[in-house]
């Protein structure tokens, strides 16, 4: 009997769906297209993230454990009998000499053909050896232009022949130039990095334990492939942000399809009641609703997951440049595929509950007689909402002032715990708000009049279209309260860095772009720049310790003001570095052996202290000599230009030597622009690392962004609001056929479109702007920032989302046409 009864509910639902085709693929689609994005993220996140053996090989290539800072003689009787072992070698601020650039590379002293097989890949000619040799990258063939068989030029060394072509494949746009390890000056060897090869049959953990005693630790830096690793590579992590993101995704289109089940009962509630009448139970009428989100369901996550299946496979060919890195064929697992269907098939069910709950409460005679049921009184639902404000309210304000240390974390989940909370409480509030539509309708025109009222009876299609519209919108309005309000915290804090009138150049580049620049018509000069420093590891820092500020007081750093204010960049005081500060008349200050400080705010010094450090870490190394000094407020912070000007005499009895700074200022005879940054830029381009730069405001990169993703919420929210009119023309069809009756015209009844459009979209958006304020507060008083109001997304929200869902409604909107009105009229319609 059961199922028989079973059968009987799936052949009700599935006729019902072959005979609403356009809503049925609605759903389907709505059900479907956040699962086929889930299946092919987490695919795609499955092939494009390292194994950890991908990892190992990457970092020892085939060793079985990597030695660090320690000398052969020392390592050998730590290994067992028989080990092999290899150096190793890097740089990361070797230079490769071009026309006008000194452009850096990575140096790699590797043996490619012995234990470091694996750390890079040989695509091309052979192993280097020996001091005259390399192999290079396709980036760094590309940028010298060489090839095999080619000559190229590190820093000051002789030209080296390139006698191969390899590849990082997990990064392929590095810069590497590869070297024989035994050919490369390895320094103290003290410090040396080694591959070692243990003989089979050996444990590499156990050699790693050894190394350790009791009372000292390890006794030296000694890895295997397991002890050496940083962290599991592709721990599922990131598949489980694609599934949460694509459930809130479901959550959303459950509620449109929630909507549209609303829609099929209410056409189907004349044969609901038929059935009713015939003897069906309540359960077995709900069951009919539920039958059909079951199929339906089904043949969406089919479709989800074969979509998904053809994007991942149709992004393959693409993945390797996409993430500059070599990836294997796509990775479709069990738990990629279950999951997002799972998921997907649950939101099909939750989105029909409340439409099967309303068909088992409808009484027979009101389906029989085909009116539209008298919806229950919102009140409740306006209580469970208000509630969930309140609470919403509650955990922004505990997250927002929770003080605890090491709670930062608990902080944003509270705050995003309530703004997943309040968005659900206004949602919840919507069908008590729509209801009082019905009684502002006698004040309105008649097209404005029938569109609120039909809006407001038919809260069950209504409420959940606004909760969708209202969720997107919100979490725009969220984002964009964050950002402004942070931007204008950067904008409190910003100081110019370079003088409004100077472009900076900088990187390999610097020096021969900046000059071309110099000459450039609109330019009045320019200089590189080069500053003051001991050998490495040594440094240099001037100290000020008897600097006044405007109102005689002493000037300190820190809160409690005990640190005294440093300058650590220094130049040689030329004639063009003068210019450049726009300070010529300080010249007779540095001819009489002053050093010239240029501070950003107003401070008189006498003398300051040079400070003279030779960076072994001895406090008592460091030589301290006094000087005579001026100090020139600028108002230009020290990040970019020197801050201190030095007489060449004084640098030489310092003994203070040169440094290339790898930067150029020019200055313009006006003031920087964004087509001066533009056009300098394009001329900087043509060379390898080369950038321009000016201090023309604080910079808020994320402005495109916020423009983007308002779009994007505007986008969804009209194309949800297109979907609920279009169910209501559906539903309404009946109002359409008496207007028609009565004699309307086609244009009142695209006023009735619109309007519909109108408030909904309206409502939506006046309830998201409280929606996604408050946990932006939430946060924003949680970091102890300032709050600003986003402009552009409460306009976007309550005025521009209103009149694109009108225009869109009354442009796209198709009302029956009178021709076709009463042709196969079906008894409900």
């Amino acid at each position: 009997m059961i199922g028989a009864s079973t059968r009987a509910l799936a052949l009700v639902a599935r006729r019902d769906i072959t005979r609403h085709k356009g809503r049925s693929a609605l759903v389907v689609a709505l059900i479907a297209l956040p699962i086929a994005a889930m299946v092919t993220g987490i695919a795609i996140l499955r092939t494009t993230q390292p194994t950890q053996e991908r990892d190992d090989t990457a970092r020892m290539g085939r060793a079985d454990l990597l030695a660090q800072g320690i000398s052969e003689s020392e390592l050998r009787p730590l290994l067992p009998a028989g080990s092999t072992v290899e150096p190793i070698a890097w740089s990361d601020t070797t230079q490769i000499e071009l026309p006008g650039a000194r452009p850096s590379v990575s140096l790699r002293g590797l043996d490619l053909d012995g234990l470091a097989s694996g750390m890079l890949k040989l695509v091309d000619g052979r192993t280097p050896k020996g001091t005259a040799e390399v192999a290079i990258t396709a980036k760094v063939a590309e940028l010298a232009g060489v090839g095999i068989g080619d000559r190229l030029t590190l820093d000051d060394l002789p030209a080296v022949s390139v006698v191969g072509l390899v590849e990082n494949e997990l990064n392929l746009g590095d810069r590497i130039v590869v070297v024989d390890p035994r050919a490369v000056d390895l320094g103290d060897s003290k410090y040396a990095t080694w591959l070692i090869g243990l003989p089979p049959g050996t444990d590499p953990d156990a050699v790693v334990a050894a190394t350790y005693d009791e009372s000292g630790g390890q006794r030296v830096d000694l890895q295997s492939r397991l002890s050496g690793r940083i962290g599991v590579v592709g721990d599922g992590s990131s598949a489980a942000v694609v599934l949460i993101l694509g459930t809130l995704a479901l959550v959303e289109a459950a509620l449109v399809a929630s909507a549209a089940f609303a829609v099929s009962i209410r056409r189907r509630q004349r044969e609901l009641g038929l059935l009713g009448a015939a003897g069906a139970t309540p359960r077995q009428l709900a069951g009919t609703v539920l039958a059909e989100a079951v199929i339906l369901g089904a043949v969406a996550c089919s479709v989800g997951v074969a979509l998904g299946l053809a994007g991942s496979f149709g992004l393959s060919p693409f993945l390797d440049e996409l993430t500059q890195r070599r990836n294997p064929p796509i990775v479709i697992d069990a738990a990629g595929l279950v999951g997002p269907a799972l998921i997907g098939f649950v939101a099909a069910l939750l989105a029909a509950i409340v439409p099967a709950r309303t068909v088992a409460r409808l009484p027979i005679l009101v389906s029989l007689s085909g009116r539209r049921p008298p919806e229950t009184p919102a009140r409740r639902n306006l209580r469970i909402g208000l509630v969930l404000v309140g609470v919403s309210i509650g955990l922004t304000l505990l997250g927002a002032n929770l003080r605890i240390d090491n709670m930062s974390g608990m902080r944003e989940l509270l705050v995003i715990a309530g703004a997943v909370l309040g968005t659900l409480g206004f949602g919840a509030c919507a069908p008590w708000l729509l209801e009082r539509l019905d009684g502002l309708a006698v004040r309105l025109p008649l097209a404005s009049r029938i569109a609120f009222r039909d809006t407001a009876r038919a809260r069950s299609r209504s409420a959940p279209i606004v909760t969708a519209v209202l969720a997107s919108v919100a979490a725009a309005i969220t984002l964009g309260t964050f950002t402004v309000s942070r931007n204008a915290e950067n904008a409190n804090d910003w100081q110019p860095y370079l003088f409004p009138d100077q472009l900076m150049v900088r990187g390999a580049g610097a020096e021969s772009v900046g000059a071309d620049l110099a000459t450039a018509p609109g330019a009045i000069g320019g200089a590189a720049l080069s500053y003051l420093g001991l050998p490495e590891p040594g440094y240099i820092s001037i100290e000020i310790p008897d600097g006044h500020d405007a109102n005689g007081g002493l000037v300190r750093w820190g809160d409690d003001r005990q640190y005294v204010p440093q300058v650590q960049s220094a130049s040689i005081a030329t004639q063009d570095v003068l210019a450049l500060w726009q300070i010529e008349r300080s010249s007779v200050d540095l001819n009489d052996g002053k050093i010239v400080i240029l501070w950003n705010e107003p401070m008189t010094a006498d003398e300051v202290v040079v400070v003279l450090d030779d960076g072994r870490g001895d406090a008592d190394s460091a030589r301290r000599v006094t000087y005579p000094a001026t100090v020139i407020s600028t108002g230009i912070s020290n990040a970019a230009l020197p801050g201190a000007l030095l007489p060449a005499t004084v640098a030489n009895a310092l003994g203070l030597q040169t440094v290339d700074a790898q930067a150029y200022v020019v200055r313009l005879d006006h003031p920087v622009t964004q087509v001066d940054i533009d056009a300098a830029a394009a001329i900087a381009a043509r060379a390898p690392d080369t950038f321009v730069d000016a201090s023309i405001g604080p910079q808020r990169p994320d402005e495109s962004f916020r423009v983007l993703l308002v779009g994007l919420a505007l986008l969804f929210a009209v194309s949800v609001t297109g979907v609920a009119i279009a169910l209501g023309e559906a539903e309404s069809r009946p109002e359409q056929r008496t207007l028609l009756a009565l004699g309307a015209e086609p244009r009142l009844r695209r006023r009735i479109v619109a309007a519909r459009a109108a408030v909904l979209a309206l409502l939506a958006g006046v309830l998201a702007v409280p929606a996604g304020i408050i946990p932006a507060w939430g946060l924003l008083v949680s970091l102890r920032s300032p709050f600003v109001m986003p402009a552009m997304e409460v306009v976007a929200a309550v005025a521009i989302l209103p009149a694109v869902a009108v225009l869109g409604a009354w442009l796209l909107s198709r009302p029956i046409p009178d021709w076709n009105a009463f042709r196969n009229v079906r008894p409900g319609e």
